[in-house]
């Protein structure tokens, strides 16, 4: 009787225990998703909801099996398991999709998909990594926070790889701790490594007329910083000078300090060395790098390099057409003679110059990745890089670039003609680079190494724009001082891409957008309207 007594007074208060257990229930179960965690006053809500709502099933039973019964209530039931269903299901996905996220880059330069490179070195890093971004949550740009995306997602491939964000002005003793005194830098920190990359290392800015552009290089400097935390070699690459060879300090586009600059993030260490007055080869040369010369060598300087070479050293050449390099005795010791001619392909190349070849690769380590995912080379202005039999035995030949087969030599640079001339030029496919290796005699886990290309423009400021140019330079650099894990598709710097429109064009786009499109709106929902209205 004292429950059937009770079960009535709660029903005098139906409405008021069906509202409140409902908002109650809803209350903690946003609270979790809020806060992402289950706090106790969440479940508390929860719990209190659901006492509610069965205390109003418990006083209301027999109203509901009644209720029940009929078809009305049926259909209504059915409808209401259908949504049901479909909420559950999109649940479902939201929960699988962010655990299991997929997502689709197609911007132009794929600006938001780590490079091939930075997959590589994440995947494969040896030991723990800390990175810690300083912040001011206050003064946070666009820039910064774009910064602090791509460390996000930088995490999502290694278990190794840890990131936090510090709010310096909620947080100053991380600032005091790290001796951090500029706002937006990046601590790296492994071991006893340490690299801060300041704001400046990855957001520089690029004019556009007279407005300074943002030009984000985060996965560059990011990327950098992270080979430093593995690498405990630096190896010297040491660039002859003394025969009009290209500055590697010139910012125009004739030189190639952009080239110079990304051997630096990928802790080479770049010297200049002149073997006429030096008359030696350092003791920490990992690799001789020759680019552009326009005067011969001396015979002393190729005997150095010979004997350099054959006690295990390495050589990277980029040797433009019509000069006389003087380094024929060394690259005939390996297999490669230079070719007199300038190389045309008039079936391949970068309009509308047919002296810009964009080659064929064939297989090798340094250009393999870029024929995977199709990166074009433009050779500007090459000469042919043909095999010859080696003085040397045992070396191993490998063509790295080559023309059509309706690429040509053209012999007679005097002849402004296009056209193939049978029995004068050389018929194609042309060779345009090619690497060797020789193991010592008495040493044959010690390999020799030597990369020569037919022009040297193709690693200079002008060119390395071209899709795959820096990469292929720079994974030349690797494969020789014989870092193959350092061979791949390095990061991309953000491209600030301008769009120029005519007066007219600006004015049909602002018409457009202001009249034309909401004008049609307008105009099918009044026929839409007087047609329903008419029926």
């Amino acid at each position: 009787m004292k429950n059937l007594n009770f079960l009535l007074q709660v029903r005098t208060y139906n409405q008021s225990i069906l509202i409140g257990g409902l908002v109650s229930v809803l209350a903690g179960i946003f609270g979790m998703l809020i806060f992402n965690s289950a706090t106790w006053w969440s479940l508390v809500l929860v719990g209190l909801g659901v006492v509610a709502l069965a205390l109003f099933l418990t006083a209301n039973l027999a109203d509901v099996k009644e209720v029940g019964k009929k078809r009305s209530t049926q259909v209504r039931a059915n409808l209401t398991l259908v949504a049901a269903a479909v909420v559950a299901i999109v649940i479902a996905v939201n929960y699988i999709a962010s655990r299991h996220p997929v997502r689709f880059d197609l911007t132009a330069n794929q600006a938001y998909t780590l490079s091939s490179q930075t997959l590589d070195i994440l995947k494969g890093l040896p030991q723990e990594v800390d990175v810690t971004m300083l912040i001011s949550g206050k003064r946070a740009t666009a820039e910064v926070q774009k910064a602090q995306s791509l460390l996000e997602e930088y995490e999502k491939y290694s278990p190794k790889f840890h990131f936090k964000v510090v709010d310096v002005d909620k947080d100053p003793g991380e600032a005091k701790r790290l001796d951090i005194h500029e706002y937006n830098t990046v601590v790296f920190e492994s071991g006893d490594n340490r690299k801060d990359v300041l704001q400046r290392d990855y957001l520089t800015y690029a004019f556009n007329g007279q407005q300074p552009a943002p030009k984000f290089q985060g996965e560059a400097a990011f990327t950098s910083a992270l080979l430093k935390m593995s690498d405990t070699t630096h190896p010297v690459f040491y660039f002859t000078q003394g025969h009009g060879e290209k500055d590697r300090n010139n910012p125009q586009g004739d030189g190639f300090n952009t080239f110079a600059d990304m051997l630096g993030k990928e802790n080479y260490e770049v010297k200049d060395l002149n073997l006429l007055t030096s008359g030696k080869i350092p003791d920490d040369a990992s690799v001789i790098a020759i680019v552009g010369p326009e005067r011969s060598f001396q015979p002393s300087e190729v005997q150095l390099l010979q004997e350099y070479v054959q006690k295990g050293g390495k050589i990277v050449a980029f040797i433009d057409p019509i000069v006389r390099s003087g380094l024929d005795p060394l690259l005939k010791d390996f297999g490669i003679k230079l070719g007199n001619d300038v190389v045309i392909d008039p079936t391949s190349f970068a309009y509308p110059n047919l002296m810009d070849v964009v080659p064929q690769y064939n297989y090798h380590e340094i250009v393999s990745k870029l024929s995977d995912q199709h990166l074009a080379t433009v050779m500007p202005f090459s000469r042919s890089v043909q095999k010859v039999d080696p003085s040397l035995k045992g070396v191993t030949q490998t063509i790295l670039l080559q023309t059509t087969d309706k690429g040509f030599g053209k012999t007679n640079l005097k002849d402004k003609s296009p056209k193939y001339r049978p029995g004068i030029d050389t018929k194609g496919p042309i060779p345009l680079g090619i690497a060797c290796e020789w193991p010592l005699t008495d040493k044959p886990d010690t390999m020799s190494r030597i990369v020569v290309y037919g022009s040297s423009t193709v690693i200079c400021n002008q060119m390395v724009q071209a899709p795959g140019n820096i990469d292929l330079g720079l994974n030349s650099f690797s494969w020789a001082v014989g870092e193959q894990n350092k061979i791949s598709i390095h990061p991309k710097e953000d491209e600030t891409q301008v769009l120029n429109l005519s007066n007219v064009s600006a004015a049909f786009i602002k018409y457009l957008t202001i009249v034309i499109l909401p004008g049609i709106v307008l105009a099918v929902g009044v026929f839409i309207w007087y047609r329903r209205r008419s029926l």
